[in-house]
C-alpha cells in the first residue's frame, strides 16, 4: 500500500532530526547514521521537490536562501571536505545536516518558513536589544553564557572565527526559526508556544553537540553527567535564548531578528577568548 506523502513526512522529519542528534552524539555510527540520513533526505527530495531547485516562491524566503543560506552551506561543505580535523570535530556534520534539512523544508514547504522581510530595519534594532540584553545577563551572572561551536586549531582563527560568527548563526537561524519551528506547529496541529519549545529544547540539544559533549569521546556515564552539569548554565541560556528568539523571528517575521543578535554574540565571544588564549575551553 503506498504511504501518503502527508504520512511520510511527518514520519521522516523527526527520524532525519533524530539521526542528525545521533550522528554527532555518537561518533562509532556516524558513518551508518549519514548512509541513513542521506537515504531519507534522498527520498524526501523526490517525492517532495523532485528536480534541483534553489529559489522558492516566497521572496522572504529568498532573500535568506539566496544572500546568507547558500553561500554558509557551500563554504561549511568546501571545509567538511578538505578539513579531516573539521569533520572529525562533529561540528562541520552538525552544520551540514542542519543544512540539508533546512533546505528541503524551505523548498517542500515554504509557506511554514520565515525569511527576510523587504522591510528588515525593525528586525535588526529588535535583534541588536536583545544582544545588549544577553550582554548584560552575562556581566551580571556569567555561569548563564553561551559557549562557542568546537572549530579545530588547524583551520586558523580566520577559518574558526568564520564558523563561530558566521555559520552558526546563519544555518542555527534558518533552521531552528526559520523552518523547523512553524513546520512543526503546523503540521503537528501544535501552537505557537509548544512548537517553539519544542525547537528551542533541540536548539539546546545541538549546542550540547557543538560545545563538544560527545560519547565516544567519555569513557563512562559519570563523565558525561559531570561534563553536562559543568557547562549545564550555558545549556540552559542556550534554551532560553532558542524560545526567545524564537518568539521575537515569530512575531516579527524575520530571521534577521535572530543574525542581528546571534552573530554579534559569537563574535564577542570569540574574540574574548581569542584574546584570553582559552580556546581549549571551548574546543
Amino acid at each position: 500500500m503506498a504511504i501518503s506523502k502527508e504520512t511520510f513526512i511527518k514520519l521522516v522529519f523527526p527520524a532525519l532530526v533524530g539521526v542528525s542528534l545521533f550522528i554527532t552524539l555518537i561518533p562509532e555510527i556516524r558513518t551508518l547514521g549519514l548512509i541513513f540520513f542521506g537515504v531519507g533526505s534522498i527520498a524526501w527530495f523526490m517525492m517532495f521537490i523532485g528536480k534541483p531547485k534553489f529559489s522558492s516562491n516566497d521572496q522572504d524566503d529568498n532573500r535568506y536562501l539566496k544572500y546568507f543560506f547558500y553561500p554558509t552551506a557551500l563554504l561549511n561543505l568546501f571545509l567538511v571536505v578538505i578539513s579531516k580535523d573539521y569533520r572529525d570535530s562533529g561540528t562541520g556534520t552538525v552544520y551540514l545536516v542542519l543544512s540539508v534539512i533546512t533546505y528541503l523544508l524551505y523548498l517542500s514547504f515554504p509557506q511554514y518558513t520565515i525569511g527576510i522581510p523587504k522591510k528588515f530595519y525593525k528586525g535588526i534594532f529588535v535583534g541588536l536589544g536583545v544582544f545588549v540584553g544577553f550582554f548584560v545577563l552575562n556581566k551580571v551572572a556569567p555561569a548563564f553564557s553561551l559557549f562557542t561551536p568546537q572549530a579545530p586549531f588547524s583551520l586558523g582563527n580566520f577559518f574558526r572565527g568564520v564558523v563561530i560568527i558566521i555559520f552558526a548563526p546563519i544555518l542555527e537561524a534558518g533552521s531552528f526559526r526559520g523552518a523547523l519551528m512553524k513546520f512543526i506547529m503546523e503540521k503537528y496541529k501544535l501552537s505557537f508556544a509548544k512548537a517553539n519549545i519544542i525547537q528551542g529544547n533541540l536548539f539546546g540539544g545541538y549546542h550540547l553537540l557543538a560545545y563538544g559533549i560527545f560519547l565516544g569521546a567519555l569513557k563512562t556515564l559519570t563523565e558525561l553527567f559531570g561534563a553536562t552539569i559543568a557547562i549545564s548554565g550555558s545549556i540552559i541560556t542556550a534554551i532560553a535564548y532558542g524560545i526567545l528568539i524564537g518568539y521575537l523571528v515569530y512575531k516579527f517575521n524575520s530571521i534577521l531578528v535572530e543574525l542581528a543578535s546571534h552573530m554579534p554574540i559569537n563574535a564577542g565571544l570569540f574574540f574574548t577568548v581569542l584574546s584570553a588564549g582559552t580556546f581549549f575551553s571551548i574546543g
